[in-house]
């Protein structure tokens, strides 16, 4: 460990403090979401959950994200994605403070048998990577919430990256039908985990594979919310 620290040394990736990828400088950057909004009027809304007048038979029940996807996290979940810095991650966790998490606790009072499930990466991005930052996160989530992980999604399509997409329009009809359940969901509650939601379309059509597939409730908990 000490060789690769010298190598291939940590730099702050907001103001470059050595030593450490995200410093506690930095880390008061971090802008923790007080107020969740419906994920599909974005107006605010408890916990994030549906508004009754936005709710259909598919979608998503809720969706809770923990920080605003401002310049700074967005140098560091590119680090984890891009860069294959897992460290990146390993460094946020370490640092993160437990009541910027409190909220997460929440779920409980909705039940208590979830089922947290990552966004999948298609085979051959994953391949590329050598992992799913979604499943690193949904690890860290679970140490919180108890729940155990699960493996109800597959992605079946190698889509466009959504980031490089402009428009809500184009992040859809990239992502449309690009899931497949695997495994009986029926009856089942399920927390989906994703690093980033903008539009949120990726999270959208997952929840919809899953409900049109018989799932009771299909919730989202995510990073950062943009």
């Amino acid at each position: 460990m000490f060789l690769k620290d010298i190598l291939f040394p940590k730099f702050c990736l907001g103001c470059g403090y050595l030593g450490i990828y995200i410093c506690p400088k930095c880390l008061k950057k971090l802008k923790p979401v007080e107020k969740d909004v419906c994920p599909y009027c974005n107006r605010p809304s408890f916990f994030g959950l549906t508004h009754p007048g936005c709710q259909k038979t598919s979608r998503l029940d809720g969706l809770v994200s923990i920080f605003y996807y401002d310049d700074f996290l967005k140098k560091v979940i590119k680090s984890i994605k891009y860069r294959l810095a897992t460290d990146v991650w390993n460094d946020f966790c370490r640092i993160i403070k437990p009541e910027s998490l409190h909220k997460i606790s929440r779920f409980r009072s909705l039940s208590t048998e979830f089922f947290l499930q990552p966004i999948p990466l298609h085979p051959s991005r994953l391949k590329e990577r050598g992992f799913n930052q979604a499943r690193l996160i949904a690890c860290f989530f679970q140490n919180y919430t108890g729940y155990p992980l699960a493996d109800f999604l597959k992605r079946i399509r190698a889509t466009a990256a959504q980031a490089q997409l402009k428009t809500g329009k184009n992040r859809y009809h990239n992502i449309i039908g690009a899931f497949k359940v695997t495994t009986p969901v029926q009856g089942k509650k399920i927390i989906l985990i994703d690093d980033v939601a903008t539009t949120g379309a990726t999270i959208k059509e997952a929840a919809r594979a899953l409900k049109q597939a018989g799932a009771k409730a299909v919730y989202a908990l995510v990073v950062a919310r943009g």
